[in-house]
């Protein structure tokens, strides 16, 4: 990691700064306005799971289950995070264990129901629909939207979820509903429940108010990206899912799914039911009393046992996401006790806990980052030039690791990174002013290639 100084302020006032207010008959004096600065943020910027790969933290949990004397079933997987304050929202502090938040190496089960009543809700909306619509797939085969989503979920119904697949369309799912630019980069769901394979949908018929719509039948092509036309998912991107839906409120519009309001609170009526969650027990056992759970479980004897929630303490009212996924271990019994025992030793380990990097959205005040280099040999430095109109402090952090403050110079900042980095890194930026959050921007920032005789030769 290249060590890092902040130099001093800048000399002379911005315009830009609000507390640049020289008398009118003074401005003949006042020193002109510092320069534009370049913006050197690599484009496209990373996505918002490659900006999560880069700064989970991998030791703190690990370290506090072995202080624990605690050790993680063989092939489980853990991704945790903590909901803090941040700029006009929510940030995370994201946390992982075990295979981690990215592995795709488990059957996820009846986790994804929640996605594809998610797009099937979504599906719907597009065509001036909400979940209160009566579907009819055949005279036997005819219900509320709303009525199916929940028993897909309250209950973990499979006909129901087929239902939803059928209704959301499988290419329709896959190829836009669940792709990398809405945060889903490795979810496929293809596979019924109930027996189908990977079922074409049926024509169905939408009616509401009066109105009613015929959907001609449309096929399904299988997704080759998962084996044996099978469901894939990550612990990180099922978090996501539910994390939209139960902060939807707090979230920044891009963040949110096009659901009615409606929609929206039946879902949470169904997904907030705590006694349902393998991570009640254990959750009970870590915060001294039963938390708030909103969930999604999923189950296959002889496979995988899993879960994933937003957990929220009734007394101090921390906010945590936890999934975690265990291979059969020797039951259902069995297994949502070692889910349990997950639980309790991750939240003992992020409870009361303050440190850590809180990755967001960008949000608040506009932040430009110039880079510059200088020197040469032994001397090289990377330059970071900050703009962060109105903030008093600015917050630096590489790949989640802090840099340092930086000195206010009147909006403008700087921070010299000795040795420089190479490659891209992920910057991220907190302004304030008077301890308050006014500002926040994480960005790809290209150092350069690494030099010829220390990069590393590439595989055969």
């Amino acid at each position: 990691m290249a060590g890092a100084t902040a130099d001093g302020p800048d000399a002379g006032p911005t315009d830009a700064s609000p507390t640049n207010h020289a008398p009118a008959g003074d401005a003949a004096d006042a020193p002109p306005p510092l320069p534009p600065l370049r913006d050197d943020a690599a484009r496209p910027d990373w996505r918002w799971d490659r900006k999560a790969r880069r700064v989970i933290d991998r030791q703190t949990l690990p370290a506090a289950f072995r202080r624990a004397g605690y050790s993680l079933p063989e092939g489980a997987a853990v991704y945790a995070a903590r909901i803090v304050p941040g700029v006009n929202g929510p940030a995370y502090i994201l946390y992982q264990a075990g295979r981690g938040a990215f592995s795709a190496d488990f059957w996820p089960a009846s986790t994804v129901k929640l996605l594809a009543a998610l797009a099937a809700l979504e599906y719907v909306r597009d065509l001036g629909f909400t979940g209160a619509a009566r579907v009819s797939f055949d005279a036997k085969t005819s219900d509320s939207l709303r009525a199916i989503v929940d028993r897909s979920l309250r209950v973990s119904s499979n006909s129901d979820y087929d239902l939803t697949l059928l209704l959301a369309g499988v290419d329709r799912l896959n190829r836009r509903f669940l792709t990398p630019e809405r945060g889903f980069p490795t979810i496929v769901i293809q596979r019924s429940y109930t027996g189908l394979d990977v079922p074409d949908s049926p024509p169905c018929t939408l009616e509401q108010h009066g109105r009613s719509r015929l959907l001609p039948a449309r096929p399904a092509t299988p997704d080759d990206r998962c084996p044996d036309h099978g469901n894939c998912a990550t612990l990180f991107e099922l978090a996501e899912a539910l994390r939209r839906v139960v902060l939807h409120d707090e979230l920044p519009p891009a963040e949110r799914f096009d659901l009615d309001d409606d929609d929206r609170a039946a879902l949470l009526d169904a997904l907030c039911v705590a006694d349902s969650s393998p991570f009640l027990d254990g959750a009970t056992r870590a915060l001294g009393a039963p938390p708030r759970i909103c969930h999604k479980t999923g189950s296959v004897g002889g496979r995988d046992f899993l879960d994933h929630a937003l957990i929220e303490s009734p007394a101090s009212g921390e906010r945590w996401l936890l999934a975690a996924s265990v291979p059969d271990q020797g039951g259902a019994t069995a297994s949502k006790a070692a889910l349990a025992e997950i639980a309790e030793q991750a939240l003992r380990a992020l409870r009361n806990r303050s440190a850590g990097f809180p990755l967001q959205p960008d949000a608040g005040i506009p932040i430009t980052v110039q880079l510059d280099r200088t020197g040469r040999g032994r001397a090289a430095a990377a330059l970071l030039t900050i703009d962060a109109p109105g903030a008093d402090t600015v917050a630096a952090f590489l790949d989640g690791r802090p840099l340092g403050d930086a000195s206010p110079a009147q909006g403008r900042f700087t921070l010299r990174l000795q040795p420089p980095p190479r490659d891209d890194h992920l910057l991220a930026l907190q302004a304030a002013r008077q301890d308050h959050p006014i500002g926040y921007r994480s960005l790809r920032l290209p150092f350069g290639p690494t030099p010829p005789a220390t990069r590393r030769a590439a595989p055969p």
